[in-house]
């Protein structure tokens, strides 16, 4: 039976994720801050699905941390899931550089410093598979929300380079590009229903993506066409329009 460590499993998204692999029935370990509702996952997916789950405080943050967390793992995992996102105060992040760094650290610093260990341990192995949600903010730069964008950017550029690399050792890497979805982090957001993703069903299509092995995957098919047209807009009108 296969193993799947869930990275950020309590995030809204991550918990439905962690029901999808569990009634495909892999076995869990599960990662997350606050050990109150790492625990009530915990138990629920254990008593819904009669299995063993393994939970484990981590903090993507806390780079020193991150060799003894994958050295301290009892089986290296065959799938890892990286769930964590930070979506902050853009207006309050251009003016405290501390929110300007917790959501480079989050978004980005952590992914590659966690990503880079495990992908050795792979390439060692020669096998696993790699899922990690990105942004469609990252395709191209908007006023309000350019600093989160410019993180999943640099983050979905990684992945990139990292399935190149890593797929000559029998390992891939899907990246996930998530447009809204109903969760505690859109919450006060003018979100349009049509572009707008329900986190079960947004679970679904990240766990069957990463278990295809896709490269990269946008969900819900409707951002393909709008970042598609966004895309097309020259910078020169690109600049003037209204924040959107």
């Amino acid at each position: 039976m296969k193993n799947v460590l869930i990275i950020a499993a309590t995030s809204d998204i991550g918990m439905h994720i962690v029901d999808c692999f569990a009634k495909r029935g892999f076995n869990l370990s599960i990662t997350g801050r606050d050990t109150t509702r790492l625990k009530v996952l915990k138990d629920k997916i254990s008593e819904k699905y009669n299995k063993i789950v393994k939970d484990i405080y981590f903090d993507i943050s806390d780079f020193d941390t991150h060799s003894k967390f994958i050295s301290d793992l009892d089986d290296l995992p065959d799938v890892v899931v990286c769930c964590f996102g930070y979506y902050g105060d853009q207006e309050l992040a251009l003016s405290n550089f501390e929110e300007t760094y917790k959501t480079i650290a989050v978004n980005y610093l952590g992914a590659v410093s966690l990503l880079n260990i495990l992908s050795e341990k792979f390439i060692s192995r020669r096998s696993g598979s790699i899922g990690v949600i990105s942004s469609v903010a990252g395709i191209r730069g908007r006023q309000k929300n350019f600093l989160y964008g410019s993180t999943k950017a640099g983050l979905t550029t990684y992945l990139s380079g990292l399935r190149n690399r890593l797929h000559f050792f029998n390992i891939s890497v899907t990246t996930i590009l998530l447009g809204p979805v109903y969760t505690r982090m859109s919450e006060g957001h003018n979100l349009m229903p049509v572009l707008t993703a329900r986190p079960e069903v947004a679970a679904e299509k990240i766990t069957d993506a990463i278990l295809k092995k896709k490269n990269e995957v946008t969900i819900l098919y409707y951002w393909k066409i709008v970042m598609f047209i966004i895309k097309l807009i020259p910078e020169s009108i690109f600049k003037r329009l209204k924040p959107f």
